[in-house]
């Protein structure tokens, strides 16, 4: 019975290291799928472009931003104050949030979250307004620019 006992540990180690049947997953395909990574060239300069609230094609805002290096300086047509938001670069996208500033429309003090894609000199996104001083939403918009210079 001992000799037995000392081959059941060889047979597992022999089944664990056998071949499978099941083919290897195409990791090619699922890559040339997914998108390409956003890198900074792809968000530095100046841009233009309009933002529009979810579900509506009405433009609400017409705006000029001057990015690079994590920070994007930005005016509103109408709105005298710059408005600095800084970014992250993540996967294929740019995160960013605004400093707080004073919305002159509604009167209060807003702080924007984005997220932005830009490709081959277009940039679009989507963007969150709310309450500087609390969690509540006041906007949620869509925006599309391109790029005016590099």
């Amino acid at each position: 019975m001992r000799p037995i006992m000392l081959l059941a540990p060889i047979a597992l180690l022999v089944s664990a290291c056998a071949k499978s049947d099941t083919p290897a997953a195409d990791t090619g395909a699922a890559m040339a799928m997914a998108p390409a990574m956003m890198m900074e060239a792809d968000v530095a300069g100046s841009w233009t472009g309009t933002s529009m609230p979810e579900g509506s094609d009405s433009v609400v805002a017409r705006w000029t931003q001057m990015c690079g290096g994590g920070t994007c300086k930005g005016t509103v047509e109408g709105m005298p104050d710059t408005v600095v938001s800084t970014y992250t670069i993540s996967g294929d996208s740019a995160v960013g949030v605004s400093t707080a500033y004073m919305e002159p429309t509604l009167k209060l003090r807003v702080v924007d979250t984005w997220v932005a894609r830009a490709k081959d000199g277009t940039v679009g996104g989507t963007q969150v307004t709310k309450l500087a001083d609390k969690d509540s939403v006041l906007m949620r918009t869509r925006f599309t620019g391109t790029r005016a210079t590099k």
